[in-house]
Formats: structure tokens, C-alpha cells, sequence
């Protein structure tokens, strides 16, 4: 028979092999439209040479959408603005569409885009001190 102490700390190892206790998770799903699918890669937006934000694209239900994730250890200790939208690519120009843009928040969908016939990507700027801004963008998809 095993005793208290030895099941309560096979308990919080296997918790923490599988990375139950690790972070703060946050949902992924498009407001309207959860059926849709994250397409590509996850860009990165950097500072200073820190990841400060994540940027993924997704599809469905007719649209392309940009959500960016704004990391716990920039958005903690900074005020920011965070935007994304979806970059149409065409003849080597990058058009705007269906963006999001707010004040200190951590999670941010675009609107959509009736996209899913073109070269798109997703893309995210945070401001950052000083009143610049730092970007970052998923791949390609066409």
C-alpha cells in the first residue's frame, strides 16, 4: 500500500510532465465561427530580443481572421496597443483586411476577411516604450 505522501507527489510529477500546472492557457476560438482552423505557421513579434506576442491566422466560415496573444510577461509590465489584421498579398504589395486594433489587451481577433481565395498572412504590431512599435507576421498561404 503506498502511502499519502508518495501518490500526492506522483501525482503533481505526472501534472507536470503533461503541462497541467505550466502557464496560463487561453482559448483559440473564433468569436462567431468555431469551426475555423488555424492555417500556418505562429509568428512571433519581438522586443529587444524577447517574444512579446504571438500572431497565428485562422479560416472558416468564409474568412480569414488575425488573433494575436499578447505574452503574460510583456502585457504585465507594459501599457501597449496591439493591432493585427490580414495582409493580402498581390503582385508583391501587401493590402490591409478585416484588422482588430485595442488598448492593453491581451488576446485580440481581427474581424475576418473574405480572403480565402488570395495569398494572405496574418500580421500583429505592439507598441512598445519610447512609442514605436515591433511586428510580426505568420507565413504565406495561398
Amino acid at each position: 500500500m503506498r502511502k499519502p505522501f508518495a501518490i500526492a507527489a506522483a501525482l503533481a510529477a505526472t501534472l507536470l510532465s503533461v503541462g497541467l500546472s505550466s502557464g496560463t492557457a487561453h482559448a483559440e476560438t473564433v468569436p462567431g465561427c468555431a469551426s475555423a482552423k488555424q492555417i500556418g505557421t505562429t509568428g512571433h513579434v519581438k522586443y529587444q530580443g524577447a517574444t512579446i506576442a504571438s500572431v497565428k491566422q485562422f479560416a472558416g466560415c468564409g474568412k480569414n481572421y488575425a488573433y494575436t496573444w499578447v505574452w503574460d510577461s510583456y502585457a504585465k509590465s507594459h501599457s501597449y496597443r496591439v493591432s493585427n489584421w490580414i495582409a493580402v498579398i498581390e503582385n508583391g504589395e501587401e493590402y490591409p483586411r478585416g484588422g482588430g486594433e485595442a488598448a492593453n489587451r491581451q488576446e485580440l481577433w481581427g474581424a475576418g476577411a473574405a480572403t480565402l481565395n488570395k495569398c494572405t498572412r496574418a500580421v500583429a504590431s505592439v507598441t512598445v516604450p519610447g512609442g514605436g512599435y515591433v511586428s510580426g507576421w505568420t507565413d504565406l498561404r495561398c
